[in-house]
């Protein structure tokens, strides 16, 4: 079902970010087992060599195959360094990609006026975070980052910007919505009404956002009116498009300076390493 004539539900674009990062998931197997493979084949190559190079000429496949099981028997420590070193070449890999990323996107991750920041535009550390209201590992991860945002209180260096990634509901949409909605209409109250509404129990209606939009004594009639309003649309569309694209396949999702982090963060000390 669509909501608005001219946008796409935001639930589609979700269970398609959901799609690529299993498919990402698969393409990072098959490479690893093609890359398992030709490494064979190519010690396959050498054993033959170092034995009878006349003979390894002529060799069938059948053959070959016996020599590789074999060896690779005998020598099982050979697929565990292989291992080793193709997680390495992928690692290098992706750390190589999210800098295109960053680049290539960088005035969506920075410069949309739609987002909600905190901070000084200038300071020197810029964490972004891609988040899902109903999603527990983002809940407990908001804790060690705001727990660094009050250490770093006094020397206001932090930029944090959130980007509403709703992949998980109906719920999670309509907090996103409300979200921007809030932070368009009462932007010095925004951090409280995230912070209630992140720490609170799961988002199943909108009745449980208009709880606590009236805690914080907001008009609820007019943050339901921006709720639905065609530019809000457009900016959780826009995070689900911007996000496929650069492999933000769940939540939580953050980019500390020039780097991203896939996942939640278990510790304080881990964030720190990534700050100037």
């Amino acid at each position: 079902m669509r909501r608005t004539a001219d946008l796409p539900d935001p639930q589609d674009a979700s269970e398609t970010v959901i799609v690529s990062g299993l498919k990402q998931k698969e393409k990072t197997m098959n490479l690893f087992k093609t890359v398992l493979l030709a490494s064979a084949l190519t010690l396959s190559a050498n054993v033959c060599s170092a034995e009878n190079a006349a003979a390894a000429a002529t060799l069938t496949k059948g053959e070959i195959e016996k020599i590789v099981h074999d060896y690779l028997l005998e020598n099982p420590q050979i697929l565990m360094e292989m291992n080793v070193r193709l997680q390495q070449l992928m690692a290098d890999n992706e750390i190589s990609m999210d800098k295109e990323y960053i680049k290539a996107h960088y005035d969506y991750l920075f410069n949309n006026p739609n987002d909600a920041t905190i901070g000084p535009k200038d300071a020197k550390n810029v964490i972004i975070e891609f988040s899902d209201y109903n999603c527990g590992y983002c809940k407990r991860s908001k804790q060690l980052f705001f727990k660094i945002l009050s250490e770093h209180a006094q020397a206001n260096d932090i930029r944090y910007i959130f980007k509403e990634y709703p992949i998980l509901g109906e719920g999670s949409t309509i907090a996103a919505k409300a979200s921007l909605a809030v932070y368009q209409l009462y932007p010095k109250q925004f951090l409280d009404y995230h912070m209630a509404v992140i720490n609170g129990k799961r988002i199943e209606s909108i009745d449980d956002i208009k709880a606590a939009t009236d805690s914080l004594k907001m008009d609820w009639n007019k943050i339901k009116a921006v709720m639905e309003s065609k530019e809000i649309w457009e900016t959780i569309k826009l995070n689900l498009k911007e996000g496929k694209a650069m492999n933000v396949t769940g939540t939580p999702c953050y980019i500390i300076n020039d780097e991203f982090i896939r996942g939640a963060p278990t510790s304080t000390d881990f964030i720190k390493d990534k700050l100037n």
